[in-house]
């Protein structure tokens, strides 16, 4: 034993810790029985070296080996840091959204706020509106189309397209809604509706993906998947198999794993941050200061109409009372003036110091337009900014005082904006999502797009017709006859220079002729007057000249009449 002993204290390749218990254990064997009292010497020098081996560990410095063990081993990905190590509980197989705020508690927020309820409701509805194929081309709807809007459309890409189009109307190849809900698989609007409210409320809206039993077939239906049981696994997967990157845990219990060919996992609001490693940040995540706000209103006016534990005032009662006197009058009070469940309780104050009197001491406590009616219109616009939607979608402009913006002229254009901001980013992801994920699996050159989402109103169609359109021309369109005055415009912007148009122009003799005396000036006439009542020239339109002709005013009487303008009569 002791020359192994040895062997291992002097051998240069052996750990530093093995050299020292080597070394102890030589120096025991060589040690006298007799001297016991060396034994805490010993002890001392070897707590001094390794004390000296671990200040020497400090002053090296902490320097990786580069490039990263990825890249020596030729590894494809990502080589920076995408998940910190110690945010990996649970054995390491899993990882929790970091955070006190879990996804149960942002569905609770969601189901005790009206307002963000409200806006999530709304979200969904208008998404619905597109969860169909688009008909005649008009129409919210969607399609499938070629990736390439150049190319021609054959015969054999209308019928691929015709099949997708079915494969996402069934999210999957069952079109027999029996036979889907024994699958448990939705049609496309509620598929969508899940997916929405899930994405709105956690930005968790994972997608199961099923494959036919030949996995070379490709895909054969989609299920959408709670959000709130989907656990992300760290890079080296669950349990040594890289491959998995996703679990699904409910009630702490594991019930399913994932590869990424199984679930589809793509956060709307994603994050670089380490900490959270390809968790999102949700809408509902950051208006939990701006809700708590919300419901504490709320709390304060249903408990100011529930029960009004704030008073109205305070009765005062000045006099030398006994106690039986008070304890007497105040339950006659409360018999007298209590309402259900103790409203208007009012307390009673008495004062020995003057004249027996009684009198009511008003604390000036309402809810008023600042405390209620300002501070919720407030928070429900902040709310309505963080989902990038106007309250005039939810309904909330009763919040407003005055006229109700749904009554101004720029409530479209609001409209119009708040589809910009809110509605369309949330399309957009998802038409993303599809057209990477699911449409890809088919082939590379058909994409998924929404449809109808920037077409034009009955409303603004019909602004746009007057804009350009003369009667005949709408009438033309309608298949309706032709009129003998259609030819002028429809838009009354325009009808002023189309009437002046039409106007017959002055004759030479009449108006600015440079060969006249006076050099052809606008009212500069011989013979003219200004006097009220007359016409330019003194004598009544149409008058008969001196040589017994016609005024020239005359030719262009009845168009002056028309505009409601003067009449010009000349003498020679």
């Amino acid at each position: 034993m002791t020359d192994i002993a040895l062997e291992v204290a002097y051998n240069p390749a052996a750990p530093a810790d093995e050299q020292r218990d080597a070394m102890t254990v030589a120096t025991q064997a060589a040690m006298p029985s007799t001297v016991p009292d060396m034994m805490p010497v010993i002890e001392y020098m070897q707590r001094a070296q390794e004390e000296a081996d671990f200040h020497k560990s400090l002053m090296k410095p902490n320097v990786f080996p580069f490039p990263t063990r990825a890249v020596q081993q030729n590894s494809r990905g990502m080589q920076s840091v995408y998940l910190d190590d110690r945010q990996v509980q649970m054995l390491g197989d899993y990882y929790e959204r970091p955070g006190s705020f879990g996804f149960d508690m942002m569905r609770n927020m969601v189901d005790s706020t009206p307002v963000l309820s409200a806006v999530i409701l709304t979200r969904q509805r208008q998404v619905k509106r597109f969860c169909r194929v688009q008909e005649g081309g008009k129409g919210p709807g969607f399609a499938v189309r070629l990736k390439d809007q150049s190319a021609n459309l054959g015969k054999r890409e209308t019928e691929s397209i015709k099949l997708l189009e079915g494969f996402f109307t069934n999210c999957g190849w069952e079109s027999n809604p029996r036979q889907r809900t024994r699958l448990k698989r939705d049609n496309f609007s509620g598929f969508m509706g899940k997916l929405i409210r899930d994405s709105l409320i956690m930005d968790s809206a994972p997608i199961e993906t099923e494959w036919k039993r030949d996995k070379r077939l490709g895909l054969d239906g989609l299920y959408a998947v709670d959000g709130s049981t989907i656990r992300l696994c760290s890079e080296e997967g669950y349990r040594g198999d890289d491959e998995i990157f996703a679990l699904q845990v409910v009630q702490g219990n594991l019930r399913s794993a994932y590869t990424v060919d199984d679930l589809i996992y793509v956060p709307r609001n994603p994050r670089t941050d380490v900490l959270v490693g390809g968790y999102g940040m949700s809408e509902t995540e950051l208006l939990i200061t701006t809700v708590t706000g919300l419901l504490n209103a709320m709390t304060y006016n249903n408990k100011y109409f529930d029960s009004n534990a704030i008073p109205k005032g305070m009765l005062h009662l000045s006099g030398d009372y006994s106690n039986e006197d008070l304890s007497a009058f105040k339950r006659y009070w409360n018999a007298m003036v209590k309402g259900i469940n103790n409203a208007w309780t009012l307390p009673v104050m008495v004062s020995k110091n003057q004249e027996s009197k009684a009198s009511f001491e008003n604390f000036g406590v309402d809810v008023n337009e600042v405390m209620f009616s300002k501070w919720m219109e407030l928070l429900t616009s902040i709310i309505c900014a963080i989902y990038g939607m106007s309250p005039d979608e939810i309904n909330f402009s009763t919040f407003n005082s005055g006229a109700s913006p749904l009554s101004g002229s720029d409530t479209e254009e609001k409209l119009i904006n708040s589809k910009d901001k809110g509605l369309r980013p949330l399309l957009s992801h998802f038409e993303d999502l599809f057209s990477d994920y699911v449409v890809s699996e088919f082939g590379d050159k058909y994409v998924f797009r929404w449809t109808g989402l920037d077409e034009t109103t009955p409303e603004q169609a019909w602004i746009e017709e007057q804009a350009l359109s003369t009667v005949n021309e709408a009438r033309k369109a309608r298949g309706q006859d032709e009129v003998d005055w259609g030819e002028c415009p429809l838009n009354q912007v325009t009808m002023g220079a189309y009437m002046q148009s039409q106007a017959p122009a002055p004759e030479a003799d009449d108006y600015g002729n440079p060969d006249a005396p006076d050099g052809g000036q606008p009212g500069a006439v011989p013979g003219a007057t200004d006097q009220p009542g007359q016409p330019f020239g003194g004598k009544p339109a149409g008058a008969p000249a001196k040589s017994g002709k016609p005024a020239p005013a005359e030719k262009g009487e009845d168009m002056a009449k028309s505009f409601g303008l003067p009449i010009w009569s000349v003498d020679p």
